[in-house]
């Protein structure tokens, strides 16, 4: 009896040996007469986990495009890279004419047309230079003024040659049926009557010197653009020197 179970034991173990070995079949039932058999390895095989690399995803992924590095610096946008801008914006050279003189648009007769010559207003002020560096006042005695109104023909005085430092071609003679003038008194006060209301650039010359922080004399060039109203406008026309 004994040896009898011994060998039903052998047969057993030799049993589960081989089913450990093998494939299990499991069969599910769906519906009646439909049968699916799915098969499941009882073994896993465990792979060791392999980290991903940054650059493979820079340089091999193609929807990440190329790799840019970034200059140490930090630029941004139109700054400058090594001293060097990136503004595209770069002004040409204006051509002059006529021995170094840059030439008038010319006279545009139809915007003059509709600015009046005669008008009811008032402006008054002062004009005179403050030396930057005492902060002293010099009143600008016996100063030729004008007012010039403001159109695209005087406007290209007041950018190229006032501000851009430009010497112009002789103005159109016509301008001067538009202008007002007036003289400043001993104190630098001045007054222009008769003045239509609109835009325009109030302008006058003053010599200076040694008061103004200069070494030597020299001819200062100031001017402003105003509005005027009805009544009577109050401007100053002044100009921190040197």
């Amino acid at each position: 009896m004994l040896n009898k179970n011994i060998k039903y034991l052998v047969v057993a173990l030799a049993i589960i040996g081989t089913s450990a070995c093998s494939e299990r079949k499991i069969v599910l039932h769906q519906d009646a007469g439909d049968m699916i058999q799915t098969t499941r390895n009882t073994h896993v095989i465990k792979r060791p986990r392999v980290p991903i690399k940054e650059e493979i995803l820079i340089n091999k992924n193609p929807d990440l495009g190329s790799r840019v590095d970034v200059p140490k610096n930090n630029p941004s946008l139109s700054t400058s890279v090594d001293g060097k801008s990136t503004d595209e914006n770069i002004t040409s050279e204006i051509p002059l004419e006529n021995g170094g003189r840059m030439e008038r648009i010319a006279f545009p007769v139809e915007e003059y047309k509709h600015i009046k010559k005669i008008g009811h207003s008032t402006v008054s002020g002062s004009i005179y230079l403050e030396n930057s560096y005492t902060s002293d006042k010099v009143m600008g005695q016996k100063v030729k003024l004008y007012l010039n109104p403001v159109t695209s023909y005087s406007e290209q005085w007041y950018q190229e040659s006032y501000l851009g430092g430009y010497k112009l071609s002789k103005s159109d003679p016509r301008l001067y049926n538009y202008l007002k003038f007036t003289m400043s008194n001993s104190n630098g006060k001045f007054n222009f009557f008769g003045v239509p209301t609109g835009q325009y650039y109030l302008v006058g010359t003053m010599k200076c010197g040694e008061k103004c922080g200069f070494s030597e004399e020299k001819v200062v060039r100031l001017a402003k653009e105003i509005t005027v109203g009805r009544g009577t406008t109050h401007v100053d026309l002044m100009k921190n020197v040197p």
